[in-house]
């Protein structure tokens, strides 16, 4: 079973798309791109499921940052059939369809998503369960159950959440946050429905765990796995530094 819109994951076109438009238009956009995680590495011994929180319309760039450049492993996507129609040329980074108004075809998207997992240790797949984007604060956080079906349907499978959250914390730019929880094995006789409600008391943990850290400051702790391009009030104490350099010598 395939969804209308599949990937066509091809590694060299992939990486010219995110050198070309992911990374540059991250950087542009924000002061850094911060991680925290509980694990020093991402598990390679079974493939992963990544649920994560929907709050903008960077978050599938935020994917691709971890996969290409961060973890350097074999990732999918999947996008909603209107957005992925538009912009069909994600489909070379292994991005896929999703139409949730057509029950048979989210169905035939769920199974094509497990297809992709099956027996790939090492390989990352990402969903947005939320569906839409919704604010970050927002609760419920009302997800699909896709992602506990996927992982149910793959067998043996790691979840993990993945909490996002983007913040003007003092510069010119925002940053970008990225909160990992603990990964965990999901085996193939799991109740979908409880898995369900379990994934989504993983998510939300993450996801008020990273509120938490940016209202009391903790964020500058996350590892910055990706620099932006310096903001206006950096330029500028770069060259009042340089000006007075000058200025002491003589």
């Amino acid at each position: 079973m395939q969804p209308r819109l599949t990937a066509r994951k091809t590694p060299w076109i992939e990486a010219l798309i995110y050198r070309a438009l992911v990374r540059p238009a991250i950087r542009s956009a924000f002061q850094r791109v911060a991680l925290w995680s509980p694990e020093p590495a991402l598990p390679r011994d079974l493939p992963i499921v990544i649920y994560a929180n929907h709050p903008s319309w960077w978050d599938g760039y935020m994917a691709f940052l971890l996969a290409d450049e961060h973890w350097r492993c074999p990732g999918y996507l999947m996008m909603e059939e209107a957005q992925l129609a538009r912009y069909g040329f994600f489909r070379y980074c292994g991005v896929f369809s999703v139409d949730r108004h057509d029950p048979r075809e989210a169905i035939r998207s769920v199974a094509y998503a497990a297809t992709l997992l099956k027996h790939q240790p090492g390989r990352v797949l990402w969903i947005f369960p939320q569906g839409e984007i919704t604010p970050n604060d927002r609760r419920p956080l009302a997800t699909y159950s896709g992602a506990a079906h996927i992982a149910k349907r793959a067998a043996s499978v790691r979840c993990m959440p993945m909490a996002l959250r983007f913040e003007f914390l003092g510069e010119q730019r925002p940053e970008a946050l990225i909160r990992l929880g603990p990964s965990h094995v999901v085996a193939a006789d799991v109740d979908v429905k409880a898995l369900h409600r379990e994934l989504d008391q993983r998510l939300l943990a993450e996801v008020d765990q990273l509120r938490d850290d940016t209202i009391n400051g903790a964020t500058a702790s996350y590892r910055t796995i990706l620099q932006g391009r310096a903001s206006v009030n950096v330029v500028w104490d770069r060259v009042r530094a340089a000006i007075l350099r000058r200025a002491n010598m003589r």
